[in-house]
């Protein structure tokens, strides 16, 4: 897969899937901006990539080098399918559609990112980096 500039656009949204897989686009696309001639900007592979990465029974160390040999997204795909733990699928998506942001402190969160104060409705991990995106590529030129 070609490499991506996540310094010119953010990663898909949280809420994308691939393969049944919430997050799974996202993780990818952070991943393609770890190849050469890719840029990650202020992303990481850490966190909750990494959570979800484990949860089906994968390593980051694999999924990159499948990203990296992978002629196009279905060939990830498949080898996602493949190797994915059973079941890991579906226990993740609970855990990542229902996680709230900083795990329900969201004093904590809104002093991280004071935007937060101002959006209530914003509770759930997914919506946040959805939003906390919008908002760093509005202000960019």
């Amino acid at each position: 897969m070609t490499p991506l500039d996540l310094t010119l656009a953010p990663p898909r949204s949280a809420h994308a899937e691939a393969a049944g897989i919430v997050f799974l686009p996202r993780t990818i696309d952070k991943i393609r901006a770890t190849l050469p001639g890719g840029k990650l900007g202020e992303y990481n592979v850490g966190g909750f990539s990494e959570t979800m990465i484990e949860e089906l029974g994968l390593t980051v160390a694999s999924l990159t080098a499948a990203v990296a040999d992978a002629a196009t997204e279905d060939d990830l795909l498949a080898m996602v399918r493949r190797e994915a733990r059973p079941g890991g699928d579906a226990a993740w998506n609970r855990f990542a559609r229902n996680r709230e942001i900083y795990n329900g402190d969201r004093a904590d969160a809104i002093a991280d990112f004071p935007w937060l104060a101002d959006r209530p409705d914003v509770k759930l991990t997914l919506d946040f980096i959805d939003e906390d995106d919008r908002r760093t590529f509005a202000a960019a030129p």
